[in-house]
């Protein structure tokens, strides 16, 4: 039997067993047995897979019903059409994506249907090397990706990590992933030429901006896409006041600001901003057409270790001033930490322990102007009062190794010692930082926990990186009311709690009561267009109850050990 007669018997018979199923109130095996009928990948229901599945890079855990193991984009189709139709009977099965288990907040993780998507998802559509542009299985992972484009002239795509951690390019995109050089070489998501992403009743739209005249053909549809771009182009209309409010250039995972990036002026159209940072939430990635770039090879360096923070961050503003492609400020608590499991870096002395150490990054394609423009900043650093200052010429893939101290520090030496990367994926406006960096030193003695800190002064990415344990019941409050705590004091200098990375289920819970009223309202209303069923990734980028999240970290505690 062809694909296409495959589906159309699928559909034929959908209905009919829907209705058995609930008729006999079937259980998840008689839902699996029905799928895997009809699926080319296959549903397992086995223990171990589920257990497998019940925890991703957050401090949660909840455990799935079924795993879906799509082998394609028809796969994932039949999955929401059937579940589309089982909610239409009154019998809510939720779904939501899955890829490598790394999202930090919580979205990886739910009840229902977990959608694998990196099993049999993870292959090449094609290349065309001339364009630049890679067509690609949403499930195939970042690695793998940027190896195949290596073979072509050096072409690649932006980086998802500071520590080289792996992940999906689908669920990348999803949490609007950042990672090294992220400043030189733009995030991700904005290499996204387009996108197919399939809809909670099943049905497919392709991404990409549309021309007004092209936007009224798409409205014109009698179909779930239709009827889609109406209620959004309408919604757009009515709160025009409000989407104007919100500051579409900020960097802000909190419900979907990226709605401000939707209609352009001249009445052009593209979802793809929607998809950007919404966890699944709206639609399930399938397959993606990339733009690659030339990734330059080598870069140079510069590190200058400080005794102090405040003369660290003087030195930022040097090496801003410098030109420097990406500036980091990492806070020398990190590389004691580091020291103390067996790392010591020779370029960050025991005297910096207290303070704080630069990194800055050139990649310029010259290898004169970089040189030129290091040289330049590291004169200027000797000027200063850097206890150890150090230029040095790196290979592109070397580059994580300067950051083998944040990996140590999200895997603590502690028995049973924790490090929640909720805290993680900060956004905060440079000229606020002084004031931050105070309020958090204020938090530690309050907390009695130190909190030591890596800021991308390029991006205004922040990343903090407490110690808790898994086994003390007080730890895992004080994690909870930490969250609180953090988004008041980078709310009150004017940035993001959730600006890289996701919101999920974790952070929701804190953002999403600073939003205003109305905010909550129009977030409400675009996840109601997309899942009007409410089938996709309940719980994600909504105010979970307190009581529930509480609950679900307590499960992952007695997981952790």
């Amino acid at each position: 039997m062809t694909r296409r007669a495959q589906a159309i018997y699928f559909t034929l018979h959908l209905d009919r067993a829907i209705m058995k199923l609930t008729e006999k109130r079937g259980t998840m095996n008689k839902v699996a047995t029905y799928l895997n009928e009809h699926l080319t990948g296959e549903v397992v229901t086995h223990d171990g897979a589920l257990a497998d599945a019940q925890r991703d890079g957050s401090v949660l855990a909840r455990q799935p019903e079924l795993i879906a193991r799509v082998a394609d984009t028809s796969d994932v189709r039949k999955v929401l059409r059937f579940c589309s139709q089982l909610a239409e009977k009154g019998h809510v099965l939720p779904v939501y994506a899955r890829g490598c288990g790394t999202d930090s907040t919580g979205a990886a993780i739910g009840r229902g249907i977990a959608i694998d998507m990196s099993a049999h998802m993870h292959n090449v559509v094609g290349i065309d090397a001339k364009q630049q542009l890679i067509h690609l299985q949403s499930g195939i992972s970042h690695r793998a990706a940027q190896a195949v484009l290596s073979t072509h002239k050096g072409l690649g795509l932006p980086e998802i990590s500071l520590t080289g951690e792996d992940g999906t390019i689908g669920g990348a995109i999803s949490t609007e992933a950042t990672g090294m050089l992220s400043s030189a070489y733009g995030l991700l998501s904005q290499s996204i030429h387009q996108m197919e992403v399939v809809l909670s009743s099943g049905d497919i739209v392709q991404t990409g901006r549309l021309s007004k005249r092209e936007l009224s053909k798409k409205k014109g549809l009698a179909t779930f896409e239709g009827e889609l771009y109406r209620q959004l182009d309408n919604l757009i209309t009515d709160n025009e006041a409000l989407i104007t409010r919100i500051d579409a250039s900020a960097p802000e995972m909190a419900g979907f600001s990226s709605i401000a990036q939707v209609r352009q002026r001249d009445g052009s159209f593209d979802l793809t901003p929607l998809f950007v940072g919404a966890q699944g939430s709206l639609g399930i990635i399938g397959e993606l057409i990339m733009k690659a770039d030339f990734i330059h090879p080598e870069l140079t360096v510069v590190s200058a270790a400080y005794s102090s923070m405040t003369a660290a961050q003087a030195a930022v503003d040097t090496a801003l001033q410098a030109g420097a492609s990406t500036v980091e400020l990492i806070d020398g608590r990190l590389f004691s930490r580091a020291a103390a499991q067996g790392k010591k870096l020779a370029w960050a002395p025991k005297e910096c322990y207290r303070g704080g150490v630069v990194v800055a990054f050139f990649h310029a394609f010259s290898d004169r102007a970089r040189n030129k423009a290091a040289k330049k900043l590291l004169r200027a650093l000797r000027g200063g009062t850097a206890v150890q200052v150090e230029l040095r010429d790196m290979e592109m893939k070397e580059a994580f190794t300067l950051h083998s101290v944040l990996t140590l520090a999200e895997h603590p030496a502690d028995e049973h010692g924790v490090v929640p990367r909720v805290f993680s994926g900060m956004w905060l406006p440079g000229v606020q930082l002084d004031g931050f960096i105070k309020s958090m030193r204020a938090l530690e003695k309050e907390y009695g926990v130190a909190m030591p800190l890596f800021i991308d002064a390029t991006t205004g990415m922040i990343n903090s990186y407490p110690v808790f344990s898994s086994k003390k019941v007080s730890d895992r409050q004080r994690i909870l009311k930490l969250c609180s705590d953090m988004v008041r004091i980078v709310t009150s200098h004017e940035g993001s709690f959730a600006g890289f990375g996701g919101e999920g289920r974790l952070k929701a819970a804190f953002v999403q009561p600073t939003l205003t009223p109305e905010e909550r309202d129009l977030y409400a209303k675009i996840k109601h267009i997309f899942d009007p069923k409410g089938i996709l990734a309940p719980g994600i980028k909504t105010a979970v109850p307190m009581k529930q999240l509480a609950e679900e970290l307590n499960a992952w505690c007695r997981l952790a050990g």
